[in-house]
């Protein structure tokens, strides 16, 4: 069936809106590295339209409007393939890419609209930087910019890991606090083995500041990878435990197994 592409400026007439640039900058450009980033940006772009719509259909189609030598400089503008899909979807699939790589550049979060194929595909940008060839990897718009980053690998990687979640709980020492992107707290499990990141809500601050520095119990909604360690947990209740006197404690048993004192 013949497609009929749709050019849009969107509803307010803003030519950039549907428009998205990447920017390579390095001493080497190989074919093949060339062709798994065109791949990989292509597939992001439709995966997003696909999560946007609500027929799960694509409806946006993306062709190569400037193209420069020196550096792989590359602009894909949008164009609406199907007569139901309303105007806007464009510059919204650009917005929820935008909004999508500044999170995944600092944390472990899985952005809206970013299903587990775009996250993929998302992780080869970062792969893909290297001093010897694609040295900076750059998306732009005209008032946006962004510099791919080697934490965007780390960070996918964590979000698609397989992981389950229940209600249980831990006990260990309250060893740190934090209110900054989120209330969180650290409880170094004797069980685990490592500190645990706890989310907690505004209503159990002064228990958490009262406790720190002591052992507590801590009981919510365990992340967890499969067969693996705790991710997280998101907090409902906390309690203040009595200190280990000199008769064996469960702490006391797993010491002496380590040959600890």
């Amino acid at each position: 069936m013949e497609r009929n592409p749709i050019k849009t400026d969107n509803k307010t007439g803003n030519d950039s809106a549907t428009k998205l640039t990447i920017n390579i900058n390095g001493p080497y450009f190989p074919l093949k590295k060339f062709q798994q980033i065109l791949d990989s940006f292509s597939s992001v772009l439709s995966e997003i339209d696909k999560e946007i719509s609500e027929t799960g259909n694509v409806g946006v189609e993306w062709s190569i409007s400037d193209f420069r030598q020196g550096s792989i400089y590359l602009t894909a503008e949008a164009a609406i393939i199907k007569e139901n899909v309303d105007l806007d979807r464009p510059q919204e699939i650009i917005e929820a890419f935008q909004s999508g790589l500044e999170i995944i550049k600092d944390n472990p979060i899985r952005p809206k609209y970013f299903n587990d194929i775009s996250l993929k595909k998302a992780k080869i940008f970062s792969e893909l930087i290297d001093p010897n060839d694609f040295a900076e990897i750059e998306f732009f718009t005209q008032d946006w910019r962004f510099n791919v980053n080697t934490n965007i690998a780390v960070n996918i990687d964590e979000i698609i890991k397989t992981f389950h979640q229940y209600y249980g709980a831990i006990e260990g020492k309250l060893v740190s606090i934090s209110i900054g992107h989120g209330k969180r707290i650290g409880i170094r499990s004797m069980v685990e083995n490592k500190t645990v990141t706890c989310f907690f809500p505004d209503e159990l601050f002064e228990t958490a500041r009262n406790a720190l520095g002591k052992r507590v119990y801590i009981f919510g909604l365990i992340r967890q990878y499969l067969h693996g360690e705790k991710i997280n947990i998101h907090v409902q209740e906390i309690k203040l435990l009595p200190e280990p006197s000199g008769s064996f404690s469960v702490a006391n048993i797993f010491n002496m197994i380590r040959g600890e004192n």
